[in-house]
């Protein structure tokens, strides 16, 4: 028997049927990440939500750090941008229960921003899944450099590694549902200006933001999350880049309990385009696929890993991957 072979047998028995009917535990929390373009990481588009609110005076800490890399290199007629960078985005996260049907979060994100050391990993990762390298093949390794130009005006250049706290954001959520197959809550947020905009870590603006989130149990082992939504921006333009009126986003998770400490997930996500006058592809319309796991530590705190590609090429960054650690600090 092949290599590939064992190791393909090996993948079916880990995710076989069987292994999923020995469990009954439900994990609909959402991979907490997003498109993690510098261009549109300064706009207030939420992170995904579970529809399930706490328990009155129940509070969950949340810290991710999502590490992302990317080359893309685009022109038009009247625009070209260059973006080769890594970055490490920290969001540390607070979710309380007002009472049993009010939620309030706040989300702070502190943001690096260099050249970084794993251009060589990308590429390796690539090459072995036969993925689309783009222009990396092009590009000297482990560079920062970030340009962004509209009819010969240089409105962005950075080229020198940062650290800098991202834009805030708080947000309430109110419960509309809550069944044993299914939940849903309306959330709405608000993103202060505190990042920087000649960092590429805020747009200078206060955001508003709006969604629904569902939870929806497929089975006993099977579960369903989605979130759907619409985000205004505080402002016409970021450095003389006309925005959109307002900006469609969500995501749908699908989770299988594989043990009873792991769950196994695949999140879709997408977003249309922030700059409504921009005809590059890397300023237009997303989609993300992530996929990884949650693994329970105990009753209070389970850790998510992930891994995000970029299933429009092009369009968002290479690759992204996503540690966050959640902890309740009572009623788990």
């Amino acid at each position: 028997m092949s290599q590939k072979t064992r190791t393909a047998v090996c993948l079916c028995l880990f995710i076989s049927p069987q292994l999923f009917a020995s469990n009954n535990q439900t994990d609909f929390q959402p991979f907490e990440t997003r498109d993690q373009n510098l261009f549109s990481l300064i706009h207030g588009q939420p992170l995904p939500t579970s529809a399930q609110l706490n328990r009155k005076s129940q509070a969950r800490w949340s810290s991710s750090l999502a590490i992302t890399n990317t080359i893309n290199i685009e022109s038009t007629a009247s625009e070209s941008i260059y973006l080769d960078y890594e970055a490490y985005r920290f969001n540390l996260s607070y979710q309380y229960g007002l009472n049993d049907n009010w939620d309030l979060k706040l989300d702070v994100p502190l943001i690096y921003q260099s050249g970084g050391i794993f251009d060589t990993a990308i590429d390796e990762w690539h090459g072995f899944f036969g993925l689309p390298d783009g222009k990396r093949p092009l590009v000297a390794s482990d560079q920062y450099n970030v340009q962004y130009s509209n009819n010969s005006q240089t409105a962005i250049r950075l080229d020198e590694a940062s650290t800098t706290l991202g834009d805030i954001q708080i947000a309430v959520a109110r419960s509309l549902v809550e069944n044993n197959d299914t939940t849903i809550s309306l959330w709405g947020s608000l993103k202060l200006p505190t990042g920087n905009e000649d960092k590429l870590t805020g747009n200078g603006a206060t955001d508003v933001a709006a969604w629904l989130a569902v939870n929806q149990r497929l089975s006993e082992n099977g579960v369903i999350n989605l979130n759907g939504g619409a985000m205004m921006p505080g402002a016409n333009n970021y450095k003389n880049m006309p925005l959109a009126d307002y900006v469609l986003y969500g995501h749908i998770m699908l989770g299988l309990a594989a043990s009873e400490n792991i769950n196994l997930k695949v999140q879709l996500q997408g977003h249309s385009s922030y700059y409504q006058q921009s005809q590059l592809n890397v300023l237009g319309n997303v989609y993300i696929l992530s996929f990884g796991g949650s693994i329970k530590i105990n009753q209070c705190n389970q850790l998510d890993i992930a891994f995000s590609e970029d299933i429009k090429v092009e369009a968002s960054p290479d690759a992204s991957l996503l540690f966050s650690w959640r902890s309740y600090t009572s009623g788990c």
